[in-house]
Parts: C-alpha cells; sequence; structure tokens
C-alpha cells in the first residue's frame, strides 16, 4: 500500500501531509460506482490523467492505485473476472482472508441449489461460489464492505442478496431470517492480531452456536490451527482443506447438509465427532478420514531408514491424522509423527494399487537410493559423483533452507533427484531418492 493510504478495520482511511510534514486523516467515501469502475479500468490500464480520473480525490486515486496493484494477486485467489474489463474490489487484509477459488467451490457443492446464507461475507470469496450453485444472501457489518461485495458479484457475473447486519447486536433469528443453511466466516483479525481461540473471534463462538442453532446446518471456516473444546468437536465433523500445497482452511461441519460431497475414502460418511483431510489437486478432491474414537492411537515408529519415504499431504498432518495415515498404509514414523514416514514396501504394492486410487493423492513418496551424512561436503560429493541434483528437497525437524542449499547443489549434474532431510532424536539424517511419486494403496 502506498505510504499516503493505510488500511483501519476493513476501510481505507487517507493520510495526507502537509507542507509542515504532519499528518491528518480524512475517512473516503468508496462506494463502488459505474464512474468508479470506469476510472479502475483507466487506472489499471495506466491512464492516470484520463477525465474519469480527474474528477477523483487524490485519496480515491491513491487507493485504486492500491487496488490495481493488487489484482494479481486477486485473480490468484478469486480466479480471473468473467466480466471482460471488471476487476476485483479488494483490500490487502480482505485478501488475505479471503477463500480461494477452488476451495470456496469445494465448499459450495455441501449446499447443493439450496439457499443458503452467508455470514460475514467479506468481499464475497465464499458468497461468489454459492451464488454461482443457488440462491444466496451474504451478510457484513459493514456498509463499506458490502459496496465492495456488490462490486465482486459484477466481476464475477453473479447475483445474491446483500445484508448489512451486525450479527453480535441482531438477534440470531433475525441473522438467520429462516435461512436453512449457512456459511459462517468470522473475523479471526478483529483487533488487528491473528487468533486462533474461538473466543476473541467476531462474532465470538458462543454467539456463532447461537447462529447454528438457528439453521439445519452449516459449515464454520477456521484458521488451520484453530483448537476446539472437546466438547464442540465431539458435535461436528472437523475438515481440514489443502489445495496448491498449502493447507487452507479448517472447518466445522454443523449439522446435516444437503448434498456432502461423495469422495472415494476408507470412510464412507462425514460421522459427527470425526475428523478429515480433504486434499483438492488435478480437479478432484481426495479425503483421508477417520470416526472419533481411532485417530488418537499411535503408529509404529522406528529410528532406522526403510526402503521407501513418506510425506502425507499437510491437511492430513493438520488434522492430526499422520499417525493413523501410517497405520493404514503399513508405515512407520520417523523421529515421531512430526516427521518423514518410512515403509518397507514391495514393487508390486506401488505397481498393482487397489481400486481405491484415490488414497494415491494423498500423499508423496520415494524409493530409497542411498543414506548419506548431512553435511555440504558430503553431499556434493555425492550428488557430483552421481552426476545428479536434488529438484525436489523436503525438510523437516531441522533449520535448513531448501532453497538455499538447492541452488548450491544445481551444478552437480543433470540428473534430477530428491533429498529428504530430517532428525531422528539428536541427529540429521539425509536420505536421496528417486523423484517422489503418488502413495500406494493397500
Amino acid at each position: 500500500m502506498p505510504d499516503n493510504v493505510i488500511e483501519e478495520r476493513g476501510d481505507y482511511v487517507a493520510t495526507i501531509a502537509n507542507r509542515s510534514g504532519i499528518v491528518t486523516s480524512s475517512s473516503v467515501d468508496l462506494e463502488v460506482t459505474d464512474e468508479l469502475r470506469e476510472a479502475m479500468r483507466d487506472c489499471i490500464a495506466g491512464r492516470l490523467h484520463s477525465p474519469v480520473m480527474q474528477t477523483l480525490s487524490s485519496g480515491t486515486k491513491a487507493i485504486l492505485k492500491d487496488i490495481a496493484g493488487l489484482q494479481t494477486r486477486a485473480i490468484a485467489t478469486l480466479g480471473p473476472p468473467k466480466r471482460e474489463g471488471e476487476s476485483w474490489w479488494v483490500t490487502r487484509r480482505a485478501i488475505q482472508q479471503s477463500t480461494t477459488l477452488r476451495v470456496a467451490d469445494f465448499k459450495a457443492t455441501w449446499f447443493g441449489d439450496q439457499p443458503v446464507t452467508d455470514i460475514c461475507c467479506g468481499i464475497g470469496g465464499d458468497l461468489i461460489a454459492l451464488a454461482r450453485r443457488g440462491p444466496a444472501t451474504g451478510i457484513d457489518a459493514s456498509q463499506s464492505v458490502l459496496s465492495f461485495t456488490a462490486a465482486n458479484l459484477i466481476t464475477a457475473d453473479v447475483t445474491a442478496k446483500l445484508r448489512c447486519l451486525d450479527v453480535m447486536q441482531s438477534k440470531p433469528a433475525e441473522v438467520a431470517d429462516g435461512s436453512k443453511w449457512i456459511h459462517i466466516d468470522p473475523d479471526r483479525r478483529a483487533d488487528n492480531q491473528r487468533h486462533t481461540q474461538p473466543d476473541a473471534w467476531l462474532p465470538s463462538w458462543e454467539r456463532t452456536k447461537q447462529l447454528l442453532g438457528q439453521a439445519e446446518g452449516g459449515l464454520v471456516k477456521m484458521a488451520p490451527a484453530t483448537t476446539l473444546d472437546s466438547s464442540v468437536t465431539q458435535s461436528c465433523h472437523l475438515m481440514w482443506i489443502s489445495s496448491g500445497g498449502s493447507v487452507r482452511e479448517q472447518t466445522a461441519i454443523w449439522g446435516k447438509l444437503p448434498t456432502p460431497p461423495k469422495i472415494s475414502s476408507d470412510e464412507q460418511d462425514w460421522q459427527v465427532g470425526g475428523r478429515s483431510a480433504v486434499i483438492l489437486k488435478h480437479d478432484s478432491a481426495h479425503r483421508f478420514g477417520c470416526s472419533s474414537d481411532n485417530w488418537t492411537e499411535s503408529a509404529p515408529s522406528t529410528s532406522s531408514v526403510e526402503s521407501w519415504m513418506i510425506d502425507p499431504d499437510g491437511a492430513i498432518r493438520a488434522a492430526g491424522l499422520t499417525d493413523h495415515f501410517a497405520r493404514r498404509h503399513h508405515a512407520k514414523t520417523l523421529g515421531g509423527p512430526s516427521g518423514f514416514l518410512t515403509a518397507d514396501w514391495n514393487e508390486t504394492d506401488v505397481e498393482n494399487p487397489s481400486s481405491q486410487a484415490s488414497i494415491r493423492e494423498l500423499a508423496m513418496f520415494a524409493k530409497i537410493r542411498d543414506r548419506l551424512s548431512c553435511d555440504d561436503r558430503a553431499l556434493r560429493r555425492y550428488f557430483r559423483k552421481a552426476k545428479s541434483y536434488p529438484e525436489i528437497i523436503k525438510v523437516r525437524g531441522v533449520d535448513i533452507d531448501p532453497a538455499k542449499l538447492g541452488k548450491k547443489l544445481r551444478e552437480c549434474g543433470e540428473t534430477p533427484l530428491a533429498l529428504w532431510i530430517g532428525r531422528n532424536g539428536k541427529k540429521t539424517y539425509a536420505v536421496v531418492t528417486n523423484l517422489p511419486q503418488q502413495a500406494p494403496t493397500f
């Protein structure tokens, strides 16, 4: 953001330094009108002195420039605009908190074509996906945020009803307004600090439960690291979602939703009290889940590397399902559940997977070529002798920068391999493998 603009509680405030160096501030009304959208098109195109731009205040111009500078990031999160010539109306904070397109589309499938109310809709990441599949209503406490939301609905070429409502001050029944299905995205940065404890959110967890009590079912978006009381976890199903190699969010599945997605998994339903990891990639969804009574059982551990190295997806780790995954796939933890897994699989296990092929998308695995000392000299000597380099470097539990190490070893050869570095007790180990594959299914 330019030096003459700051962001406060989701709203823009322009700060202008006068000649004496004193900074004053004044609110900028950013109701997104047709004229402002035209000005945004000019701003993105570099036409900063167009007739419509000349009608704007310096503060508004600065805001438009900042929004224009966020378009690449906005497109990566929300997808390309559906209407030609339109852009996404975002703030830095809003784009950080917004649900990505792939995740929003996946969550929207839970509701079928039924009417859904999106509480704390923000700039519309989830609301847009909900509006694409059926009737949707977005609620937010800020009229200025809803102005951006309305503009983004135009950009996405969808329609939804918008309501400006403070969900903490309004009665739960007024907020739900008869809706059977709701999606809630509590503000986890209400005081400009990130919170993982529900009591610090807006709306609070107590109010969130009251809102859920007005509906037949709903989804609650949370940070991946959020921890809930056992009394809460036994009343819902917890789901961690990863996409693009990152764990995007934790979602509490509450009540019975119209169309839970059918994903190939050992678990046949989204059992209350259970938990799941969902991995979105290649335009498909893959799930690893368990019921409430068996996810905490520890997997066998070992202090020595076996014939295969395995790294479960981040969603599995975030969900606390690493041990469960290891037990299900005949693997052992190496240096504890936070480290890599290792297994003594047969080649036939890899070449002839079972019919549940979706589980193969839940982890990276590779057959071991060599074990060696984890120091720069030994690594350089090994890769030079093998005329190879580590195209992939996976690190767990050690303070090593994979990018820097990869740069050092890139000149050693041309054959791409993978390097796994981890900690087993007080010792650091290094393992060289072929490039990782998908995990076999048993």
